[in-house]
């Protein structure tokens, strides 16, 4: 027999394993979770008014009502808190597919707990503000007079109020994709979105670590890069480790990344200040992890980081910068809204990676060795 044909067939053999292998797990070892929240905006569309345009007021069918505030929006902004607290815990246990959460069996009950927390959260604020809704409302029409009237006509009744509150847990359903036997290219299609949804919400929690935990705002609020940082900067690492390895059967090179993370972490010092080289390196990898593309091109091939030696001074090459030595920042990396992943940042190329605001350091004229994080690779 042909070799050729031997070591084709040989392939195909293994593909088709390895597919049977990656649904088998994705019905067995994973479910579909879903959390509900629902609540009252304290507005109420008006009729059809007539709005002034150009000092002419019109009345046209194609202009649309106005819509007035009855109650305060402060008191309801545990709910979008709520949401946000959601999203976080959701994107860090599982990934997302469709409108729900594809979740790893064995981190059900820790999901099931943390959703939980914010549920509690969730009843205490609302019963809060149902425990004041009358003062509330009386306050708010109070603050404006001019349409107080308006406001009591529309204004709803506290036990209708509250109903509009909703927070659950849906019960999670198995995952049983309805693919047809010998359908390799459906099976393949739906692993790889599954995978390639996975490496895009990492590369997004990794570009989260990297610009809240290596930089620091200086006294004008311009964001500088860090010179020396906690070791606790390594723990938030921990959600995203745990996020891949949950997920690990869809792709058997998730453990190389998962392997070459843990390398860079037990190389960082065990005491004292994570600095010069040390931080050069952790930086240089969350840079690699922060782009879906390059993360999964190196989690496929044999990649080693390049790690820098231990005199340079100057690692980040910026003079004149303002160094937090504080033991208390804020090294936490899941504070932003996260609903939606934004694909547009995850996947855009390093070169272009770019910091929100006013900042003192232009990445774009430097080359790599010029920054100690560049990629050098």
């Amino acid at each position: 027999m042909d070799t050729s044909t031997t070591t084709s067939t040989h392939q195909a053999v293994t593909t088709s394993s390895e597919l049977c292998s990656r649904l088998t797990q994705l019905e067995r070892g994973v479910c579909v979770v879903n959390v509900i929240s629902l609540a009252a905006c304290g507005e109420k569309s008006l009729p059809k008014v007539k709005v002034e345009l150009d000092g002419v007021l019109q009345d046209s069918d194609s202009i649309k009502g106005s819509k007035i505030r009855w109650f305060p929006k402060e008191p309801l902004n545990f709910t979008s808190k709520a949401k946000q607290a959601i999203a976080r815990v959701l994107s860090s246990y599982g990934v997302r597919w469709g409108d729900m959460t594809i979740v790893p069996l064995a981190r059900l009950d820790d999901l099931q707990y943390d959703i939980k927390a914010i549920e509690i959260d969730w009843e205490m604020a609302l019963n809060d503000m149902l425990d004041n809704y009358d003062s509330l409302v009386s306050d708010w029409q109070m603050s404006n007079l001019d349409v107080a009237d308006i406001m009591r006509r529309y204004t709803m009744d506290k036990a209708e109020f509250g109903g509009r509150f909703k927070m659950k847990m849906l019960p999670p359903v198995a995952f049983n994709p309805l693919i047809a036997e010998g359908d390799e290219e459906s099976a393949e299609e739906l692993a790889d979105d599954i995978l390639s949804n996975l490496y895009g919400e990492v590369a997004k929690m990794a570009s989260d670590i990297y610009d809240k935990s290596f930089f620091v705002a200086d006294t004008n609020g311009h964001k500088v890069a860090r010179t020396k940082a906690n070791r606790r900067i390594k723990d938030t690492f921990k959600r995203l480790i745990d996020k891949l390895e949950g997920l690990s059967f869809l792709d058997n090179n998730i453990e190389k990344v998962v392997a070459q993370t843990n390398v860079v972490l037990n190389s960082m010092p065990r005491t004292g200040w994570i600095e010069g080289a040390n931080l050069s390196n952790l930086a240089r990898w969350t840079l690699v992890m922060s782009n879906p593309d390059m993360l999964r091109n190196h989690a496929s091939d044999s990649f080693t980081l390049e790690v820098e030696p231990e005199f340079i001074e100057d690692d980040f090459g910026v003079l004149g910068e303002s160094v937090s030595t504080s033991l208390d920042e804020d090294l936490s990396v899941f504070e932003a809204q996260q609903d939606v992943v934004d694909t547009t940042k995850v996947n855009a190329p390093v070169d272009n990676f770019s910091i929100e605001g006013s900042v003192d350091i232009d990445f774009t004229n430097q080359e790599p060795d010029q920054l100690g994080f560049g990629l050098g690779f």
